[in-house]
Order: structure tokens, then C-alpha cells, then sequence
């Protein structure tokens, strides 16, 4: 199922550049992904990693098979799931972003629930109930099917007594703008949250239980992807006070958070369920989908396109701005022949970079990266790049991305003169770049890889 696979931009990009963000697009759908690793007899289960070697077999029993799927890429995991093995499955329920168009098809044993992203809502707790709701009185001979995507943190969640959502609402948006990387927001999701952290193994044992998890997160970590609901957690509410109090926070999160922190440190709350608990004695994870495996696709195709290609990491975090300049270096380098990388090179980066928000523009990630690339590499011909992020939605923007080359700083500078430095500062990168045509939007893409860079230098 392709889920999308055309964009639109202001103005013409480099057709070379073009080509590979066309084809990026099309390689997004992680069902596919998934169909290619999962295959079943009617009986078994067999389960391959991107390398094409078998890593798990599961049998079922004489119970039911429940199919739980959330997070961006819920109904493109589901559809590739119940095409495989939807003859055993007697109940599914798929949460997905309310703005995409709906894929599945809704029937008796398909229920398909909207919810919100980045932010949660009522619809977010919800969809929670319904889970939960659906795990309850399950036995040993039952089955439960865990489909997780990034996105899955906002679009199921349900705080913790005496947390109200909107004060969960606030100390999420105080940690996005805080400048905090995904690991440490997601810590502290864990510790606020009656679903994060492993809880959903809880609810759902002593079935056995089998998750595929879709990653958007540098390094591929399971327990930080959609704040890991089914995996065991090595995070302690100490840790997700600690990252509050690094990023200034703990004086600006409501009482009612601070609480069941504190709460959770003196051991009045139970810990989320750590590695040896026997909720996950018959718990099994997998990952179906990385940004390492777009990356490969993408640079097996440049290949194919007479580049040389490189990927340099998949990993890449740190201040959108501060990639920019050492990614901007290393193209600039390259171009000078003072780097090992040989002409024409594409050089593909993946990862999820961060920005701390300190005025009121509009923008995110992937745009500001560009435009910090943009004024580094100003006036110099034979390198161009784009960044997306790959769920189609940077930051507050309506633009997944954006492109630039030699020239886009030069026009930008003769469109806003002076006042381009403050548009920089005031995190208004989407408005600047939107303005010179050099956004690209793709709606909503039904994934969530990270976001990509890809760096072309002729």
C-alpha cells in the first residue's frame, strides 16, 4: 500500500534531488516494510530482521488473536498484518492520526479510532480506555498482536491519577520546547502515564504477547519508541525527575505532576515493569521498521543513479542549527576534494535533531536545519540537500521539509534583507523558506522514520 509518494514545492528542485525525495517517498510505507519480514502458514509465525534471517517463530494457541495497532503508521502495519494472518484475527483495534484519510476498511472485527498528534486529547484517552478495555481477561491461550509507531506517545495515553490531561498537555509542551531529545521526553511520558513503560504487557498478561515496532527514534532503542508500552522499562521516576530539573522545569510542571514523581521516588507508586518481571515471560519485540533500512534503500537507488553514496548516520541529534553547520561543513569539504567522499556524492543523514524554542515563528526540525544549511554553504554551486520529516509534518509548519542550494540564502537575503537574522532567531524558518518557494508538502504520509537529509554535492 502506498500511502503517498508525490510532494509539492514553490518552486522547481534540482531534478537529481527530486528524483531521490520522489523515491524516498514511495520506500515510506512500513507495511510493505513489514510484509517482507513476516511470514505465516496458518499455523506459525516467523519473523525475519532486514537481513533476511529468521529471529522468531511463535505458534498460537486455542484462544483469541487480538490485534492492538497505534502511532503514524498504525493503518499501514494493520492492513500488511491482517492481509498475512487476518484469518486467526478475532479483534483489532487501530488508533491513528485523525487528519489522515482512513485506509482500513471498518468491520465488525475492525475498529478504526481517530486520536490527536503531537498533542494529546480526550480522543487520546479514549483510544487508551478502549485498549485497555480490550485486554482485559485474556489467559494464557490468547494472543495479542502489539503494531506500534512513532506517534503512538500522543495518540494513546492516559495520565496518571490525580494528573488532569490538560496539566499532561502543559508539562508536554514545556518538555518540546525545552530543547529536551526524545529519550528524555519519553522518560518522562513513562512515569506520568497509566499505558507507557511496559504497562500495556501488563494489562494484556498472561497472554502471549508479540509487538512490532516501527522506529523513530536515533539508535533504534524499542523502550523509547512510542515511549515503549509493551517493553521493559530502565527508566526510574528518578531519572524523569532529573530530566525536568536539567531543562529548568521542575518549577514550571503542575503541582499534580511533581507529585506523582515524588510519589513514584519514595516508592509510595509502583516503577513501571523493569526487565525480569514476569509480564514479559512471554513477551517478544521486534523491529519491522528503521530509518537505516530507508537510508540503505535510498542509497542502493543513488547508486543506481550514478552517485556514490554514503551514510553517515542514522543517529544524528543535537540543535537543528548545530547540525546544519557540521553537515554543511562536511558538504562544503566535500566539494573542496578535502573529505574521502568522491564527486558526484550523495550523502544521506537520518536521525532526529531538536530545537529549542525561543521565539514565535513557525517551523521545525527538518526546516530550520535547512535554513542554517542554507546560509552556510551561500553562494557556493554543486550542493544542494533536503530534509523532511518523514511523517509529512515538520514541527508547527503544514511542510514536511524543506530543499536549498547555493543560491537559496542569496534570494532569501534579497526577499527579507536585514530581517532574515531575526526570522532565524524568532524560530521562523518555515515562514522564510515558504516564502521563497523552497518548502515541500506532502500531507500526512502514514509513517514516522525519523527525519532524512540527504546532501547532494556534484
Amino acid at each position: 500500500m502506498r500511502l503517498i509518494e508525490m510532494f509539492i514545492t514553490g518552486k522547481k528542485m534540482p531534478s537529481l534531488l527530486s528524483e531521490l525525495l520522489k523515491y524516498s517517498l514511495e520506500r515510506l510505507d512500513i507495511g510493505k516494510m513489514m510484509e517482507e519480514k513476516l511470514m505465516f502458514d496458518g499455523i506459525s509465525l516467523s519473523v525475519k530482521n532486514f537481513k533476511g534471517e529468521i529471529v522468531g517463530n511463535h505458534s498460537f494457541g486455542k484462544g483469541k488473536v487480538k490485534l492492538i495497532s497505534f502511532g503514524k503508521a498504525a493503518q499501514s502495519m494493520a492492513t500488511a498484518v491482517i492481509r498475512i494472518m487476518g484469518s486467526i484475527v478475532s479483534e483489532s483495534l487501530v488508533v491513528y492520526p485523525k487528519e489522515q484519510n482512513i485506509l482500513l476498511k471498518e468491520d465488525p472485527k475492525v475498529k478504526i479510532i481517530p486520536s490527536t498528534h503531537p498533542v494529546p486529547s480526550e480522543l487520546s484517552v479514549n483510544a487508551s480506555r478502549k485498549i485497555r478495555t480490550a485486554l482485559e481477561g485474556l489467559n494464557q491461550e490468547d494472543t495479542v498482536l502489539f503494531l506500534i509507531s512513532g506517534g503512538g506517545s500522543s495518540l494513546v495515553e492516559e495520565p496518571m491519577p490525580p494528573i488532569t490531561l490538560e496539566e499532561l498537555v502543559k508539562t508536554y509542551s514545556l518538555l518540546l520546547n525545552s530543547g529536551a531529545d526524545i529519550k528524555e521526553i519519553n522518560t518522562v511520558r513513562k512515569h506520568l502515564s497509566l499505558v507507557k513503560g511496559g504497562r500495556l504487557s501488563q494489562y494484556a498478561y498472561p497472554a502471549q504477547i508479540i509487538s512490532f515496532y516501527a522506529s523513530d527514534v536515533p539508535g533504534n532503542e524499542i523502550s523509547f519508541i512510542a515511549s515503549g508500552p509493551t517493553v521493559p522499562d530502565q527508566t526510574t521516576y528518578l531519572d524523569a525527575y532529573n530530566v525536568l530539573k536539567f531543562y529548568g522545569l521542575e518549577d514550571k510542571v503542575p503541582e499534580s505532576v511533581l507529585k506523582v514523581i515524588k510519589n513514584g521516588i519514595s516508592g509510595e507508586l509502583p516503577e513501571t515493569p523493569k526487565p525480569g518481571n514476569p509480564v514479559f515471560s512471554r513477551a517478544a519485540s521486534y523491529l519491522v521498521a528503521t530509518p537505516y533500512e530507508l537510508a540503505l534503500s535510498l542509497k542502493r537507488k543513488s547508486i543506481e543513479l550514478g552517485l556514490n553514496s554514503y551514510i553517515i548516520t542514522t543517529r544524528i541529534e543535537g540543535e537543528s542549527s548545530e547540525a546544519a553547520k557540521v553537515l554543511s561543513s562536511i558538504a562544503l569539504d566535500t566539494k573542496s576534494g578535502l573529505t574521502d567522499f568522491k564527486k558526484p556524492a550523495l550523502i544521506i543523514v537520518a536521525g532526529e535533531t531538536s530545537v529549542r524554542v525561543r521565539g514565535k515563528g513557525i517551523g521545525g526540525r527538518a526546516t530550520e536545519l535547512v535554513l542554517w544549511f542554507s546560509k552556510e554553504i551561500s553562494g557556493n554551486e554543486g550542493i544542494s540537500m533536503f530534509a523532511i520529516d518523514t511523517d509529512g509534518k515538520d514541527g508547527s509548519s503544514d511542510a514536511a521539509g524543506a530543499f536549498a542550494d547555493g543560491n537559496t540564502w542569496v534570494e532569501l537575503k534579497e526577499i527579507f534583507g536585514s530581517e532574515i537574522i531575526r526570522r532565524l532567531k524568532d524560530n521562523d524558518a518555515f515562514s522564510v523558506l515558504d516564502k521563497g518557494g523552497y518548502t515541500i508538502r506532502t500531507g500526512p504520509t502514514g509513517s514516522n522514520l525519523n527525519n532524512l537529509i540527504c546532501i547532494l554535492v556534484e
